[in-house]
């Protein structure tokens, strides 16, 4: 299995890594011209036209040749995006191509610099892809590696995991991983945003771009850390790992205006690979199961109605009484249907619990 690990470069002297970046986007900033005049946005056509003219011209290897003509014409592949000059920034990620990695230093480009490697992970010798990139004053590679998938065990039973915007995730056994406090973060993000884009300076546009990656790193570094949590729990339990298909669901449900802005940025899609790979690496069997009314369904009698969902946090069955946090019950009948639709019978502490809220005669 192919995964994406991050590579710091270890130097004090970045000057020598930055001239290389700003010299590759200039290259890729010739060609774009050439490709937007000239009508070459197949890499083949632009390739011949303009090959020995970038290598010599800018003195480059033969290896930033080709990947600076590649990039130029996956820029211009949309035909959308052929009506105007594309431009590369001259500190933008650059793709590395022919790269090695030896004695703790990677070569790229003609330069050779020292790396840091994270414990346990082992750096193929002549990887196929890579990206280096610079922000906030730190130099990191985006490596693809060939990570070991071990096989997967027998599950002893399902744990059923319910995505949501309000709870981010909840599973079959109760846990509830709140979105409060990052919706709310959310809004916050949005009005500043709205002020941001209201100025129109560029150091406004400069301030947007900030809050963005920190708002995108922030909720990538939520995923991972409940993705991490449920795979490590369904694996001490000899469990699989049931999730919801939400393949369209973008287009197939409507919200309220007002609503639309929590539900275009909710992170559900990231949030189900996080927990696909880890699932994979740890051996985990992992099912994806049909959504249709699984907050609808009664697990205990299995009554389907659109009435037992009496708010959008609790589940009461208009036939048995059984009643329980809406999103738990949608995570039990996600974990049922995985473990195909076996009988649930709920344990001595629910009958505890939900005994006050028995359908009165």
């Amino acid at each position: 299995m192919q995964i994406i690990t991050q590579i710091k470069i270890d130097t004090t002297d970045t000057q020598q890594i930055l001239l290389v970046m700003a010299r590759f986007n200039s290259v890729c900033n010739y060609l774009s011209s050439v490709a937007f005049e000239e009508k070459l946005f197949y890499w083949l056509n632009l390739q011949r036209r303009a090959y020995y003219e970038i290598k010599e011209g800018f003195d480059i290897t033969a290896a930033e040749a080709l990947t600076a003509i590649r990039k130029v014409a996956y820029a211009y592949k949309d035909k959308k995006k052929r009506t105007s000059l594309v431009e590369f920034r001259s500190l933008g990620a650059i793709p590395l191509y022919r790269h090695l990695y030896r004695d703790g230093k990677v070569r790229f480009y003609g330069i050779e610099v020292p790396i840091v490697i994270r414990e346990g992970i082992e750096l193929p010798k002549h990887p196929k892809q890579g990206t280096l990139s610079y922000r906030d004053g730190k130099l990191i590679i985006h490596q693809v590696i060939e990570a070991h998938e071990p096989g997967q065990y027998e599950p002893k039973g399902w744990l059923g995991c319910d995505l949501g915007i309000k709870n981010i995730l909840t599973d079959s056994d109760g846990r509830i991983y709140s979105g409060g406090h990052l919706n709310n973060l959310r809004k916050r993000n949005n009005k500043i945003r709205a002020r941001l884009q209201s100025k129109g300076t560029r150091s406004s546009h400069r301030l947007l771009n900030k809050r963005r990656r920190k708002e995108s790193r922030f909720m990538r570094d939520v995923n991972h850390t409940i993705s991490k949590i449920v795979v490590e729990k369904a694996n001490m339990a000899s469990l699989g790992i049931g999730l919801e298909d939400l393949k369209g669901i973008r287009n197939a449900i409507k919200v309220r205006k007002a609503d639309r802005s929590k539900h275009s940025s909710w992170g559900f899609f990231q949030l189900r690979l996080f927990i696909d790979y880890k699932a994979k690496l740890s051996g985990v069997p992992l099912k994806l199961v049909d959504p249709r009314n699984t907050s609808r369904t009664c697990p205990v009698c299995e009554c389907v109605d659109k009435r037992n969902r009496k708010t959008q946090s609790w589940f009461k069955c208009i036939q048995c009484g059984y009643g329980h946090h809406a999103d738990t019950v949608a995570a039990v009948n996600i974990g049922r249907r995985a473990d195909g639709n076996q009988p649930y019978a709920p344990s001595s502490e629910d009958v505890q619990v939900l005994s006050p809220l028995v359908v009165k005669e």
